[in-house]
């Protein structure tokens, strides 16, 4: 007897919610957090490697914000999941770390974090967070896209348990890590 196919997606969906870390809370991303963000994604330099550019108001930002809570793709084919940084101690935002699912068990991991927050750990320990929350939901391969020669991401994505791997997409490299190669061991921070 065949059991049913269930479709994981809308347990992913329902399990979204704040992550904490040692210093960290990631709160899910909705439109009032653009005034807070807005100042750091201003930086032009933070764009160098991921392209675009700093939003242009804090309106423009807050629409990009609201078209991320829906969660999903225009099409419906990804979810996408967005979570605000804020350090702890004093709750300033940071960052942000996102996700997008392609399908239940492939995950693509991203993270921004203001230049006056860098070389802190602060986007290992966000990512690692992520990273430890999906494959708490039988994500069983998770990438990042990483543009070349940019070495604090490559070393964010070694830090939480990604290899580099010979494939690319759109004009980045591809860091990746399944379930078998994973084993039990969780991301370090």
């Amino acid at each position: 007897m065949r059991l049913p196919m269930v479709d994981p997606l809308p347990r992913l969906l329902a399990a979204f919610g704040a992550l904490a870390t040692a210093r960290l809370s990631l709160l899910p991303i909705v439109a009032e957090h653009a005034p807070l963000l807005f100042g750091v994604l201003a930086d032009p330099a933070l764009h160098a490697f991921t392209g675009g550019e700093p939003p242009a108001s804090v309106e423009a930002l807050r629409a990009r914000f609201t078209h991320w809570e829906r969660r999903r793709s225009p099409d419906g084919s990804e979810l996408w999941f967005n979570w605000l940084v804020l350090e702890q101690a004093g709750g300033t935002a940071i960052g942000y770390v996102q996700t997008t699912v392609r399908n239940p068990s492939i995950a693509d991991v991203a993270w921004v974090i203001g230049a006056p927050w860098q070389r802190q750990g602060y986007a290992t320990e966000a990512a690692a967070a992520v990273v430890r929350w999906l494959e708490g939901l039988s994500v069983t391969h998770v990438r990042a896209c990483i543009a070349p020669a940019h070495t604090a991401s490559e070393r964010v994505a070694e830090r939480v348990g990604l290899s580099l791997t010979s494939a690319w997409e759109d004009g980045e490299q591809v860091w990746s890590r399944t379930a078998a190669e994973r084993g039990d061991a969780a991301p370090s921070r």
